[in-house]
């Protein structure tokens, strides 16, 4: 049987499908949400307070930046999220740079500082993109290991025998004790918390 293209993507995401990605924006939208409140005057931080009143505070566009341009990393809180940071007027839109240098020229006391303080102090966005990264280069060695090959029948050659549950089962095909041997992601998705059977490898 060949192997086609929608095989692959399937096996991919079967594959990657039970990491249980950590959301850190979501974990770290509410130590944001403190700090502002912090520096809220005091009939803001009230109406805050009061969850009927909250509603009618102005949605914080924040953006958690370290460096710039294409190799900048970035976290966006906006009015789009289920669970928007609020905040009063002049709030509406800020910046924060947690990089060492922008950190270093920041006014201590001052919001942006107080901001970049404790998302630095929380790590959420250096996990964040460390998560990001072993996921891409996992799907990415995965994704080539799959396209190495051209028959559901080699599959059994190229992936690790934790996943060969995945591939689509061929009639009369011996496949029993065939090593893995290309791209190994299996201890990979482990790590990330992704569960597998546990099956013998073959001696080499």
């Amino acid at each position: 049987m060949r192997l086609t293209k929608n095989m692959r993507e399937e096996i991919l995401r079967k594959a990657t499908a039970g990491v249980p990605v950590v959301n850190y924006k979501a974990k770290l939208q509410p130590v944001l949400q403190a700090v502002v409140c912090k520096h809220m005057p005091e009939p803001a931080r009230l109406a805050y307070e009061d969850e009927e009143s909250r509603l009618f505070l102005t949605t914080v566009h924040l953006e958690v930046k370290e460096g710039n341009g294409y190799n900048g990393r970035s976290m966006t809180f906006s009015k789009y999220d289920n669970d928007p940071v609020r905040g009063y007027a002049v709030q509406g839109r800020l910046v924060v740079r947690v990089d060492d240098a922008s950190f270093d020229q920041a006014r201590k006391g001052t919001l942006s500082y107080d901001l970049a303080a404790v998302v630095r102090k929380t790590g959420y966005l250096d996990k964040h993109y460390e998560q990001l990264v072993v996921m891409q280069n996992v799907r990415k060695r995965l994704k080539a290991t799959l396209e190495s090959v051209t028959t559901v029948k080699r599959l059994y050659d190229v992936l690790e025998p934790e996943l060969h549950h995945l591939i689509p089962k061929e009639e009369n095909a011996a496949v029993a004790n065939l090593p893995a041997a290309a791209g190994p992601v299996v201890d990979d998705l482990r790590k990330l918390g992704a569960q597998f059977p546990d099956v013998p490898k073959v001696a080499k």
